[in-house]
């Protein structure tokens, strides 16, 4: 079985956590299943440049976003960030553009909002973190936000409330119980 890819978009001030955490699952399914053929993830953020986290990491991408074309071949992976106002229009306009062609689309932790932002959430169920509930229902009222579940798959869209909240790439996705949530 050939390797499956996914695509983890950066930007300045992404959660360092909402990128290695699930990098490390993926890679972690690759070896532990070598027969299964894996993941390959791959980084990507504006111009290709390097990418400031919260926490004051610099992480290097794999290349740029403006020439990464998902496929249905892909899991496009929107970790999320700290968020005090407007999104950087070069994302959710690239999100808007080419998040629908990817085979399936996760949001991390606060990464729901830049896909509510590029309406890639309308007319669906979604989650993220705790913190931002209340937001998302009140900026995106076309998505049906459900602020207990640590994750919500909705087709071939899977939100989550946190990094821990992803666990295994072969779980089946469902509705986590908010007795288990994630206390991130």
């Amino acid at each position: 079985m050939p390797l499956r890819n996914v695509l983890v978009v950066l930007y300045d001030g992404v959660q360092s956590l909402d990128v290695t955490g699930p990098v490390e699952v993926f890679d972690g399914a690759r070896r532990c299943r070598p027969d299964d053929g894996g993941y390959a993830a791959r980084t990507v953020s504006p111009g290709g440049r390097p990418v400031r986290t919260g926490s004051g990491l610099t992480l290097l991408p794999d290349g740029a976003l403006e020439d990464a074309r998902p496929g249905p071949d892909t899991t496009l992976l929107v970790p999320g960030g700290r968020f005090t106002g407007d999104f950087e229009p070069r994302i959710t306009d690239w999100l808007r553009a080419h998040g629908a062609r990817a085979g399936r689309l996760v949001s991390v932790c606060t990464g729901g909002l830049l896909l509510a932002e590029a309406g890639l959430l309308d007319g669906r169920r979604a989650t993220t973190h705790w913190s931002v509930c209340e937001r998302m229902a009140r900026d995106y009222p076309r998505v049906a936000v459900e602020p207990d579940p640590i994750y919500v798959r909705d087709g071939p869209v899977a939100t989550s409330a946190g990094a821990c909240s992803l666990g295994s790439p072969r779980r089946k996705a469902g509705e986590g119980s908010p007795s288990t949530r994630a206390a991130t």
